[in-house]
């Protein structure tokens, strides 16, 4: 009998983790080629933060090798040197500083768009004595909320709700009206990453090659389709990519690009 009520209980104890998996990350396919992931900061909010690698690697590879529920492409790099062109912060130690890429600051001087590739929009995981934690979207040059310190920060761009500013964050370069430089290809039709806090939610969004949107366009969708106010721009494009236990999608199907950095939620 006693034996019985073991195996029960070991039963139910199991059922609970299925339960428990299940509620963590809910997957919206609403439209062919976007992956909608909602995550509840509030029971989670712990287990989400930021990952690098020494060298570029698929976010298949970070999944398949660490004890992750969800791997999602994130901030910009340099595919030639390897090099993070974002700045990230993992458990209050920035891990990534932009401006220790000489190169790429020189460049930036002369294009006169140094400050504003500087201050493009993060994701901010914010904690306070407490360890209370808060979620937030902002430039990088914005105050912190206060009572809070930055735990963890994943920088992207641009930000595309509630408002893009396109040539504010260095995205698009304007002279006489006419777009003279764009990054990121923000204003043509391509695969993209984003995420978005709607309450105590948080919402990853990978659109592949079967429904590739510009900037302004993926912004409508996250207003408009999921209602969501605040939303950032990750790395898009070829980097696409996104790997949880049901899910494993790159850019243009199975491939996946190897990149610096990215969003992950542990187990």
């Amino acid at each position: 009998m006693k034996k019985i009520l073991v195996l029960m209980l070991i039963s139910i104890l199991s059922l609970g983790n299925i339960v428990f998996a299940k509620e963590k990350i809910k997957t919206i396919n609403n439209k062919a080629g976007i992956y909608v992931f909602k995550i509840n900061t509030k029971k989670y909010g712990s287990k989400i933060k930021p990952y690098v690698t020494q060298k570029l690697q698929t976010p298949k590879k970070v999944y398949d090798d660490n004890c992750f529920d969800l791997v999602v492409n994130a901030g910009f790099f340099d595919v030639k040197t390897g090099r993070s062109v974002s700045y990230v912060t993992i458990d209050n130690k920035q891990v990534e500083n932009v401006e220790n890429n000489e190169t790429l600051i020189s460049n930036l001087k002369k294009q006169k768009r140094l400050k504003q590739v500087l201050s493009r929009g993060e994701l901010r995981i914010l904690s306070n004595k407490n360890n209370k934690l808060k979620f937030d979207i902002a430039r990088h040059d914005e105050p912190v909320k206060n009572g809070y310190t930055i735990k963890h920060l994943l920088q992207g761009g641009p930000i595309i709700n509630p408002a893009i500013d396109l040539a504010g964050e260095g995205f698009v370069v304007y002279s006489d009206g006419v777009v003279k430089q764009q990054s990121a290809d923000v204003l043509k039709r391509r695969e993209r990453t984003a995420v978005g806090l709607k309450g105590k939610y948080l919402y990853i969004v990978v659109f592949t090659k079967d429904n590739k949107v510009d900037i302004n366009e993926l912004s409508e969708y996250m207003k408009k389709e999921l209602k969501i106010k605040k939303a950032l721009a990750f790395d898009g494009g070829l980097s696409t990519a996104v790997n949880t236990k049901d899910v494993s999608v790159g850019s243009l199907g199975k491939y996946q690009r190897k990149v610096k950095s990215f969003l992950i939620i542990e187990r």
